[in-house]
């Protein structure tokens, strides 16, 4: 046995013996192969680890089902905004949701070179351009929130409407103490734009 996996029993035999499983399979014929995943008894179950573990689930899960309906989550959060604020300025828009101005720049660039969005100029200050929905921008948004439906759907399985309803206010409690703001998303700044 080498002296790297010798140090990785004795590292990881007293404290965790998930490590010294790993050790001891590299003189097995699976050498490489990962540990079979903790059962549920020996998961971490901290708070903090639940919500980024289906927090990033979530987040994967989403991108994939969007891309089947040719959005990405960004784009798809920008139609939300637009419908919701048509009429109103890129800048109005990003600095509501708190996304830098650049980004949001790129988000509409794309939407309209697809023909979901256009910017028109605004009435009062022709410098300034609002942006509103095409009738395919309109389309898209339907589909879109047809898909973060069944999304929900899937991620709330196997609770009641009642324990849905409180896992959502005490995360909504957690969002207003943690002052991260209502409806602002922080991977929506993200230089990735599959979140």
């Amino acid at each position: 046995m080498s002296e790297e996996i010798h140090q990785a029993e004795t590292v990881g035999a007293d404290r965790d013996p998930v490590f010294s499983k790993c050790a001891q399979s590299a003189d097995d014929a699976t050498a490489g192969a990962l540990p079979p995943a903790l059962d549920r008894d020996q998961a971490p179950r901290n708070l903090a680890f639940l919500l980024s573990q289906v927090g990033i689930h979530a987040s994967r899960r989403f991108a994939e089902r969007l891309a089947e309906v040719d959005l990405q989550p960004p784009h798809f959060r920008v139609l939300n905004l637009v419908d919701a604020a048509e009429g109103r300025s890129q800048q109005e828009i990003a600095a509501a949701v708190q996304a830098p101005p650049s980004r949001m720049v790129a988000f509409v660039d794309e939407l309209e070179r697809r023909g979901l969005v256009e910017r028109r100029a605004d009435p009062r200050d022709r410098r300034v351009r609002a942006l509103y929905l095409t009738a395919a921008g309109r389309e898209a948004l339907a589909q879109g929130r047809e898909v973060a439906r069944r999304h929900q759907e899937e991620l709330t399985q196997g609770m009641s409407e009642a324990e849905q309803q409180q896992l959502t206010d005490l995360l909504r409690k957690v969002v207003d103490e943690q002052k991260i703001g209502a409806g602002v998303h922080p991977g929506f700044g993200s230089k990735d734009l599959s979140r």
